[in-house]
């Protein structure tokens, strides 16, 4: 069924008759009433004020398929039509907007725009609306029809009262998918008022995917298109999300009605190399951007869930590090992006080259696309906040030359359309300058940049710096960023009285401080926040490219080189864990950051053998395994509220410091000090095990099984791995899950524990039903009749004999399968890899079922567990590969698991 919301079918009367379009809009809500448009001579297009205007462009062969493929305002750009407008005055972008404001996406047809529209529609809950269906709703007619039956000025003046009517009808709770047809002259006035208060995205995606998706010209005129629709589609819109394409993805031909299918893209028929979860990724990306961009701070805590470090912000930690790369590198070479950003607290993209020449205003359109396409490349495969940077000198064969202050500031906007968590912006500039991007950063963190070319006189005394720091602060920067070249070893020490005179300061601002060259890598290794960072691929770039001249494992050596960290032992403890692969990830880890720390195995069979760990001063903490993570709920000082929701812990983190009242707040465990020996004085606890699987929930649910209010969930046990599994369901916005387990009086003291507490779902409406746990009583029981069948499900029983007793075997009954888009399958176990459930899943794989298992799970949770221990970010990939080839070293599954070593990724869905 159809997810689009149809407006009810209207009378032409109710939006009016027939009436002057300028007199028309000059009473929109949505229309400046001072903005006016400059009306050219015969036979002059016109352009929006950063438009391009047409070089050669086509031939009339080539006019006439851009009638069939492309909007009627691109069409026009070859023609003496007045279309689009020519805008006199910049676009002012605003993107602070009202709680709940209804979402316009733009842009040309193959972009992928509409299953954007379908994906953010169907996992937020919004009303979807199709511009092109409204105005067949409204009129009775097609857009093409409607021009074959009116004249032009006609058809115009009536498209522009039904867009009017669609945006003012629909300012709260939709997705608006605008098609090319919305773009004429009036629909470019509308939407630029509509940005003013609302968020308009422009969705832009390559030229080679544009032609696969629509089966019409070559690359070369799709590219030329995009050039010259890029400012028309830039003017009336605030910000810009670039649909980075799978690999291997099928492409498919665009319907032959010349319609856009809204849910082409989701249609599993047509996705051959990875079924039903093709457009996965994009989904996870773009819904981040919209969380972000549009401050629904909900939505963005629940994308951030799986990285415990994502929730506390990045300046209010210690020792945090930003990988600088130049998009110069990411240009010239396929860069692996995750390898570069492993371990980093931030990704800075450094934009180190200039814009091509052009003859029009604005920012040139192909290289705005290739920016554009640089950072979704980056986001695509990183998890840690970005840093866009515009770097302010440019080396030109061995000269430096500066950008102009209206170069800077169209770069800088630009990036702002891209919706970073963070923007530099160089103090060097005039205030005017940096007044425009700090008045448009809507959510981004702007970060004041200085970076003296040689040492003031006084060095780090010099006034120079106390009046940049005011100034900073005057203009509303969120953090200061200051850098001078290293001239003596002394250097280093005097940035560091600067930086405690500025912690001194009342109300002070987060200051980045340290020297650069070789010299300042002393400095770099004790600057407390974001220390920009080299990775090694890069370092023979560091004198062509003025990068960091220190890694982040060299800084990390460092800081315990010098006794400011000191190494830690960790463990896994349980009554039966030699079995545990987790040594070895996290010892991989540990190596790859330069920290000098162990993690080792502690088999004990009594809660006692907690006391052995407690007693070493260089405990750093324990993983927990079965059967002690309810029993050792005791023993704790404090637990984070996701533990005692659960009612289980599998972390143990020491506490050294009890009189800190933070340490029993929410998020605690990331206020304790890290990588610091000595006196235990008590323990807090934690649960990853639900991190773990929710991830793996997200991995496997297709877009077309986004969780909605209808959708259900099924876990099979009662143990406290259960626990986690309803704890993650719940989270992931469940509200009606199921248990089934052999002795049903545990599954119902499963569903009373989660019944009574009456957790609230993570949705962003407060008034929506509490999650529900429910009980199965037998697996030959039909499923219930009110409810769904399940998209989710988790098995949390073991797959191997146990006591002498055989293992259960467990398979789905086949009427709990009913789903007709399939779902995803999580089998705790690895012990045993092919259990029978896995293979009845994956036999279901045509219908929908994605089948996940236990070493699916343990490296996700393993990357939450090694944050809450190091107060790091975790080198994802490198964790995954070893627990699979640890797993492979057992002699178990070669060749399935050598498959899944060559199809890694580190970032979860």
């Amino acid at each position: 069924m159809s997810i689009l919301v149809k407006p009810p079918k209207r009378k032409l009367s109710d939006l009016g008759g027939p009436v002057d379009q300028t007199r028309r809009l000059s009473h929109s809500p949505y229309t400046s009433q001072s903005s006016h448009s400059h009306t050219p001579q015969v036979g002059e297009p016109a352009y929006a004020a950063d438009a391009p205007r047409p070089r050669n462009f086509s031939t009339q062969s080539e006019h006439a398929e851009a009638s069939h493929w492309f909007a009627p305002a691109l069409r026009d750009l070859t023609s003496s039509r007045q279309s689009p407008a020519a805008f006199d005055s910049p676009f002012q972008a605003q993107r602070k907007f009202p709680p709940n404001a209804s979402i316009v996406l733009t842009g040309i047809r193959g972009t992928g725009k509409s299953s954007l529209a379908v994906i953010l529609a169907a996992t937020s809950g919004r009303r979807l609306i199709d511009a092109d269906r409204y105005f067949q709703q409204v009129t009775g007619r097609s857009r093409a029809s409607y021009k074959k039956e009116f004249e032009l000025p006609e058809y115009r003046q009536q498209e522009a009262r039904v867009m009017e009517s669609m945006l003012a009808e629909h300012q709260e709770g939709c997705v608006i998918a605008c098609g090319p047809g919305s773009m004429e002259r009036s629909g470019q006035t509308l939407l630029r008022e509509y940005a003013k208060t609302h968020p308009v995205i422009y969705i832009i995606r390559d030229p080679q995917s544009i032609q696969s998706y629509l089966k019409a010209w070559n690359t070369d005129k799709v590219r030329r298109f995009l050039e010259l629709s890029g400012p028309i589609y830039r003017a009336c819109s605030n910000l810009e999300f670039f649909n980075v394409s799978e690999k291997g993805m099928a492409d498919h031909a665009a319907p032959k009605d010349g319609h856009d299918s809204l849910e082409l893209e989701l249609d599993q028929r047509f996705q051959a190399i990875t079924p039903f979860l093709t457009l996965k990724r994009l989904q996870r990306d773009f819904l981040c951007f919209v969380a972000f961009a549009t401050g629904d701070a909900t939505d963005l805590s629940n994308h951030n869930s799986s990285f415990p470090l994502s929730m506390q912000p990045v300046e209010s930690r210690t020792f945090t590090y930003a990988v600088t790369v130049p998009i110069s590198s990411i240009l010239e070479r396929d860069l692996d992006i995750e390898e570069l950003e492993s371990m980093a607290d931030a990704f800075e993209l450094k934009l180190d080259v200039a814009e091509p020449p052009s003859s029009h205003l604005g920012l040139d359109s192909g290289f705005a696309d290739r920016i554009s396409q640089a950072v979704a490349n980056t986001r695509r495969n990183t998890v840690v906040p970005l840093i866009f940077h515009v770097e302010s000198n440019l080396l030109v064969e061995h000269n430096v030359l500066r950008r102009s202050d209206a170069e800077y500031l169209k770069l800088v906007q630009h990036g702002l359309r891209l919706a970073p968590e963070f923007v530099t912006v160089d103090m060097s500039y005039d205030d005017n300058v940096l007044s425009q991007v700090i008045a448009a950063k809507g959510s981004s963190q702007v970060i004041g940049h200085f970076a003296a070319s040689r040492a003031p006189s006084r060095g780090w005394d010099d006034p120079l710096y106390p009046e940049i720091y005011e100034r900073a602060k005057r203009l509303g920067c969120d953090m200061l960023r200051l850098s001078q070249p290293a001239m003596t070893i002394d250097d280093n020490f005097a940035v560091q009285r600067f930086r405690d005179h500025i912690k001194s300061l009342p109300a002070s601002l987060p200051v980045i401080a340290y020297n650069s060259g070789p010299l300042g890598r002393l400095s770099c290794c004790f600057n407390p926040i974001l220390t920009p960072v080299v990775h090694p691929s890069l370092i023979s770039e560091i004198q062509t490219k003025g990068l960091p001249c220190i890694t982040l494992r060299e800084a990390q050596q460092a800081l315990y080189s010098s006794f400011t960290l000191d190494p830690l032992q960790f463990f896994v403890f349980g009554a039966n864990v030699t079995y545990s692969l987790s040594p070895a990830m996290h010892n991989a880890a540990y190596k790859r950051c330069g920290m000098p720390h162990e993690y080792k195995y502690h088999q004990s069979p009594s809660l006692r053998g907690l006391n052995e760990l407690v007693e070493n001063p260089h405990f750093g903490g324990t993983s927990v395994s079965l059967p002690y993570k309810t029993e050792s709920i005791p023993l704790l000082h404090s637990m984070s509220p996701h533990a005692q929701a659960i009612g289980a812990v599998n972390t143990l983190i020491p506490i050294r410091r009890l009189e800190d009242k933070a340490l029993v707040s929410e998020n605690s465990s990331l206020y304790m000090e890290k990588s610091r020996a000595g006196p235990i004085k008590a323990l807090y606890g934690d649960n990853t095990d639900w991190i773990g699987i929710g991830n793996c929930f997200r991995r496997g649910l297709s877009p077309a099984n986004a969780i909605r209010p209808s959708s259900t969930g099924l876990v099979i046990g009662a143990g406290g791995m259960a626990r986690a599994a309803v704890y993650a369901m719940i989270h992931l916005g469940l509200q009606n899950i199921f248990v089934f387990n052999r002795t049903t009086a545990n599954a119902d003291k499963l569903a009373y524990h989660y019944n009574r507490q009456n957790l609230p779902s993570p949705g962003r409406d407060a008034s929506a039903a509490r999650p529900q746990v429910h009980v199965v009583q037998s697996l030959h029981d039909s499923w219930p009749a009110n409810y769904k069948q399940p998209t989710v499900v988790c098995s949390c029983i073991p797959t191997h004999s146990i006591g002498g007793q055989p293992a259960p075997n467990f398979e789905m009954p086949g009427q709990w399968l009913e789903s007709p888009t399939g779902g995803v399958v999580v089998e705790l176990a690895y012990k045993t890899l092919n259990t029978p459930l896995i293979q009845q899943m994956r036999a279901l794989s045509h219908r929908g079922w994605v089948a996940m298992d236990g070493l699916d799970v343990l490296p996700e949770q393993g990357f939450a567990q090694f944050e809450l221990f190091t107060g790091h970010r975790a080198p994802r990939r490198l964790m995954r590969t070893v627990v699979l080839k640890e797993f492979e070293g057992e002699g178990q599954h070669t060749e399935q698991l050598q498959s899944r070593l060559e199809n890694l990724e580190g970032r979860p869905t």
